[in-house]
């Protein structure tokens, strides 16, 4: 009768492993996606344009996904995907039209600041006062951040494009601190689709709007595919993996490797030559990344939903 025991944790090891391996294939999709949005950029494709294209593909896929669950859809659920594509779109959008002014690296790092700035948004809507651990590794992250913006014999170049991405940063992190709170049971997979299809028609809207004048001159033969990888890939695929995933390991290591996403953009703009390797960006980008690794390491308690951490009371009027 013992037999089964020994087989099930077999079974268990190996989902784990194949959970943590698909984080880490997120965190290299999403490092690669700065790429793809550089590649889109230089073609000549605007941020609404880049966005139409990303989250209607990959809203349609997802739609094809999760046919046979439409009929569980309910209201609330409308509402939660709803807001949170909102939150979305407004954290790819910044983050796009960021990279028109800073370097991929710059973006990706600024953007994996997102993970300190969950816990300062969660207490400005009602949530627990951060840890002075917590203040100390944002103080890391601070000083990463200066690091990456110096430069030899002209001091501190924190420029427009900064600025957007760390926008970016926030807008992150109010969507993940908003889907902690409106997750508990619903399903995750009809969320992503109202959330991803929300995104994709504010999309729409705003490129109407933007381009009232007229498209610029677009090199879709090179422009086209890195927006459909940005849908299919960055979008539809990295959140399906992530769903999945995260049932199989511990939200900690989940959000240790999902975490390393900053890491791969930086790796993958300096090995293809979008930038070359400073001391600055090597000093910055390990400050950063090695304080954002503390603080999913050393938290007491994971991000996302979780019936141990009580949703911020701003959240129950939404």
């Amino acid at each position: 009768m013992d037999a089964p025991f020994p087989a099930m944790g077999r079974a268990m090891k190996h989902a784990s492993l194949f959970a943590e391996f698909g984080c880490l294939a997120v965190a290299v999709i999403w490092g690669s996606g700065f790429i793809a949005s550089q590649l889109a950029i230089d073609a000549g494709l605007s941020a609404p344009v880049i966005m139409a294209l990303r989250f209607s593909i990959a809203a349609a896929l997802m739609l094809a996904v999760c046919l046979p669950r439409l009929k569980r859809l309910r209201r609330g659920d409308l509402a939660c995907g709803g807001l949170a594509g909102i939150f979305l779109f407004g954290a790819f959008f910044t983050q796009i039209v960021s990279q028109q002014y800073t370097t991929v690296s710059h973006c990706a790092f600024l953007t994996a600041a997102n993970v300190v700035i969950v816990p300062f948004v969660a207490w400005a809507l009602g949530g627990r006062r951060p840890t002075l651990r917590t203040l100390g590794l944002v103080c890391g992250v601070l000083s990463g951040i200066g690091l990456l913006t110096l430069k030899p014999g002209e001091g501190f170049s924190f420029n427009f494009g900064d600025g957007l991405a760390l926008l970016g940063a926030v807008l992150f992190a109010l969507h993940i601190s908003y889907l902690g709170a409106c997750l508990e049971g619903r399903d995750p997979l009809l969320i992503n689709l109202v959330q991803v299809g929300a995104a994709a028609l504010i999309s729409l809207a705003v490129l109407f709007l933007w381009q009232g004048s007229g498209p610029p001159a677009v090199d879709w033969r090179a422009g086209l595919l890195p927006a459909v990888y940005l849908g299919a890939f960055s979008t539809c695929l990295c959140y399906l993996l992530q769903t999945v995933a995260q049932k199989h390991t511990s939200a900690t290591r989940a959000g240790l490797l999902l975490s390393t996403e900053g890491l791969f953009g930086s790796v993958f703009s300096v090995a293809l030559g979008y930038e070359p390797l400073t001391v600055n960006l090597l000093a910055g980008g390990a400050l950063i990344f090695v304080c954002v690794l503390l603080l999913e390491l050393l938290q007491e308690t994971p991000p996302g939903p979780s019936p141990r951490r009580r949703p911020c009371r701003f959240f129950h009027f939404l």
